[in-house]
C-alpha cells in the first residue's frame, strides 16, 4: 500500500449514537481516484476489504487492492459500504408538494385524479411548471432522494438537460451512454398509448398499470389492453399492479415481466396494496419505489419499513429478510435494464455508492433501521455529492453547502461548474429560495 505522508490530511470523524461511525480520510493528489476501506456489501456477501474508484468506475473490489497513484484513502468503521440505492418509481418533480390528505378512499387512480380535492392540491405544481421552474423542481426532488442514499431514480420526463448534474434519472440515459429508447416510460392510461415498442432498442418499458383496489374492473381491464398492444414482455416493468389477482400475475410471471411496488401510496389512497405473496409465488421479481411525496413515504428507508410492516401483518412473512436490500438495488436495476451499470458493487460497475452507519450486525437489518442522519456518504459516478460535513469538507473543500439533518452536520454538493448544463450553477439554497418564493408551502427536504 502506498502511503501519502508529505501532504496528507488525516481526519477522524465521530458520530454520536449507539453505534458510532468513524471515518479517516487521507487526501491524495489525484481528485479522480479513491480507495475506500471497510465492510463492503456485495450481492452475495460482506467483504472486509477495499474498493477502488478511478474516474466514474469501480476498478477493484477485494480484501486488498493496490492504491492508484495519488488516490485519496478513506477508511470507514462501524458502517456499511453499499451500492447506491435505486428508487424504481417516483414522480420526482412532484416532490415539491407536501403531504396530501385525501378526503376519502378511492377505487382506482382515475377517481382521485379526477377529484376536485386533488386538482386543488396539485395547482401549485402546475403553477411552478408554468413559470418554467421544472429544472428547480426536478433538482429539489433529486436532492431529497440523494439524502437517503438514492443514486438512481425512475420518474423524470425525458428531454430536460438540467437533470445531468445530480443523481441518475433512469429515463434520461443516466450519463451511461445508453440510447434514448433504452428505457421508455408511460404513466398515462394505457388505452391512450399509441405506436409500438421496439424491443430490440427498448430494454425496459416502465408502465403505470392497474392502480386501484384488488379486482377493480377498470383497473384489471388495463391488463387486457396492455396485452392487446403487444406490451407484455420480459422487458416490461409494471408499476403498482395493485388490482391484479393470480390470473394476471401468472401471465406476468410467464412473460418474465417485473413488478414495482409502492405500498404506502397504495394504502393512503385505497387502504389496500398489491398482492405481493401471489406475485412472488408466480416468480415475479419485485422492486420498491417511493412513488412521490404527496402519498408515498418521506424516504426510501421509511418505504422499506412500511413494506416490512405490511409483510408482517398481511403477507405472513412472504418477503424474506434477505430480499429487502435487493428490492432497492439489484432488482430495480434489472427492471430498469441498468444492471450492467448500477445496483451492485463490483469491478466495472459505476461508482454509485452509499455508506450508512451500522445499526445492526446484519447489513440488511441495519438498512431497515437506518434514518436520514445515519447516511455518511453518497457517491454518484465517483463523485461524492453528499456526506457528513467533516468528510466532504476535506475531500471537496469550499465546493458544497452545509445542512443539518436531524442534528447531524452534513454537506451537499448541488452546484456544478464542470458541466455546461442549463441552471447547473444553482446552489441548493438558490433552488430552495426560488421555489419557496413562489410556493411558501414547499415540502421540506427532511420532514
Amino acid at each position: 500500500m502506498r502511503i501519502v505522508t508529505h501532504c496528507a490530511i488525516v481526519l477522524a470523524f465521530l458520530l454520536a449514537g449507539p453505534s458510532w461511525a468513524a471515518t479517516t480520510v487521507t487526501v491524495g493528489t489525484d481528485p479522480t481516484k479513491f480507495v475506500m476501506k471497510g465492510k463492503i456489501v456485495t450481492p452475495d456477501q460482506v467483504i472486509d476489504g477495499e474498493l477502488v474508484i478511478e474516474g466514474d468506475t469501480i476498478t477493484c473490489l477485494a480484501t486488498s487492492c493496490p492504491d492508484p497513484p495519488g488516490a485519496t484513502r478513506i477508511t470507514v468503521t462501524n458502517a456499511y459500504i453499499l451500492p447506491g440505492f435505486v428508487d424504481a418509481h417516483n414522480h420526482v418533480a412532484y416532490n415539491v408538494l407536501p403531504r396530501w390528505t385525501p378526503p376519502k378512499l378511492y377505487q382506482n387512480r382515475g377517481q382521485w385524479q379526477g377529484a376536485q380535492a386533488y386538482k386543488d392540491f396539485k395547482k401549485p405544481y402546475d403553477t411552478l411548471k408554468a413559470k418554467d421552474l421544472e429544472c428547480e423542481m426536478i433538482k429539489y426532488g433529486e436532492v431529497k432522494a440523494l439524502l437517503s442514499g438514492v443514486t438512481t431514480i425512475q420518474g423524470t420526463s425525458p428531454g430536460s438537460a438540467c437533470i445531468r448534474t445530480l443523481i441518475r434519472n433512469a429515463e434520461n440515459q443516466s450519463e451511461l451512454g445508453t440510447s434514448a429508447n433504452h428505457i421508455r416510460t408511460y404513466i398515462l392510461d394505457i388505452s391512450s398509448f399509441t405506436g409500438a415498442v421496439n424491443w430490440t432498442a427498448t430494454k425496459s418499458f416502465v408502465v403505470h398499470l392497474a392502480e386501484g383496489v384488488r379486482g377493480d374492473p377498470k383497473s384489471v381491464a388495463e391488463f387486457a389492453t396492455l396485452k392487446a398492444k403487444g406490451l407484455l414482455a420480459a422487458g416490461t416493468a409494471i408499476i403498482h399492479g395493485a388490482a391484479f389477482g393470480d390470473t394476471e400475475f401468472q401471465q406476468i410471471g410467464a412473460a418474465g415481466a417485473k413488478l414495482i411496488w409502492s405500498p404506502r401510496s397504495n394504502l393512503v389512497l385505497y387502504a389496500q396494496t398489491t398482492d405481493i405473496p401471489t406475485a412472488l409465488q408466480r416468480g415475479i421479481e419485485v422492486s420498491l419505489g417511493v412513488d412521490w411525496n404527496p402519498s408515498g413515504s418521506d424516504n426510501i428507508f421509511d418505504e422499506l419499513r412500511t413494506a416490512a410492516q405490511v409483510n408482517d401483518e398481511e403477507f405472513n412473512g412472504a418477503i424474506l429478510d434477505g430480499d429487502w436490500l435487493k428490492m432497492i438495488t439489484t432488482r430495480p436495476a434489472k427492471a430498469l435494464a441498468l444492471d450492467t451499470f448500477v445496483g451492485k458493487l463490483a469491478p466495472g460497475m459505476k461508482a454509485d455508492i452509499t455508506v450508512l452507519r451500522e445499526r445492526d450486525t446484519d447489513p440488511t437489518q441495519s438498512v431497515m433501521k437506518t434514518h436520514l442522519q445515519d447516511v455518511q456518504m453518497v457517491w454518484v459516478g465517483g463523485d461524492l455529492l453528499y456526506a457528513s460535513k467533516a468528510i466532504l469538507d476535506k475531500i471537496k473543500p469550499g465546493q458544497c453547502e452545509p445542512m443539518v439533518v436531524y442534528g447531524s452536520q452534513k454537506t451537499v454538493c448541488v452546484k456544478n461548474t464542470k458541466l455546461q448544463v442549463l441552471k447547473a450553477g444553482q446552489t441548493l439554497e438558490e433552488i430552495r429560495t426560488i421555489l419557496h418564493t413562489d410556493y411558501p408551502l414547499l415540502a421540506p427536504l427532511t420532514p
